[in-house]
């Protein structure tokens, strides 16, 4: 019995010891994850445009106006997300070129307000001037094709108007030798009675 006894507080102790050291743990391991550092990531501005531009890729012409007239009235706010985001929809292939070059001045401008985004930004920059000069490419290469286009219509309706006086010319000319066959005909018509006269007499 008594070896029974101790043998019972021999476990009772070893559990209240175990316990604590477990609580222990359990406490200095909730205490090493309040004193580990927390991480937060901001999204650098050249990434914040980025991902605006993933994101309103599929945007219909009507909600991208929608968003564009609300990101102008935006930066009068002057906070730093409403011109990144009026940049960011200037990008958009459906923004119209006046916008792009808005969007265009506006980065210039945030480029130098912001000296510690200027080595991130400038990369998106030298992007942008190249989508420039692709879109004045396309522009003046378009311009041409749409005034050669207009030279050859018109080198089309003069020839179709020198056709159609042709075609007119040929069918006075086909009267006019109609009118010359009958003539001639009415000649050889009076001949023939002249020389049936003569033979008669």
């Amino acid at each position: 019995m008594r070896n029974l006894m101790k043998k019972i507080i021999l476990l009772a102790c070893c559990s209240v010891v175990f316990g604590g050291c477990v609580a222990m743990q359990r406490q200095a391991g909730e205490l090493d994850n309040l004193l580990e550092p927390t991480v937060v990531f901001h999204s650098s501005d050249g990434s914040s445009i980025l991902s605006c531009l993933n994101d309103i890729g599929t945007l219909r012409s009507r909600e991208f106006n929608r968003y564009f007239r609300a990101a102008e009235s935006g930066i009068k706010r002057g906070r730093d997300e409403d011109k990144l985001r009026f940049i960011c929809l200037s990008l958009n292939d459906k923004a119209s070129y006046r916008q792009f070059k808005e969007g265009v001045a506006m980065l210039k401008q945030y480029i130098k307000e912001h000296p510690d985004s200027r080595e991130e930004l400038s990369g998106l920059m030298g992007l942008v001037v190249r989508l420039d000069r692709a879109k004045v490419n396309r522009w003046s290469g378009r311009k041409k094709m749409l005034d050669e286009k207009e030279e050859l219509e018109a080198e089309v309706a003069s020839l179709q108007a020198r056709v159609e006086a042709l075609l007119r010319e040929h069918e006075q000319d086909a009267i006019k030798i109609q009118e010359l066959r009958n003539q001639i005909e009415q000649l050889k018509n009076i001949e023939n009675i002249i020389k049936n006269r003569e033979h008669g007499s």
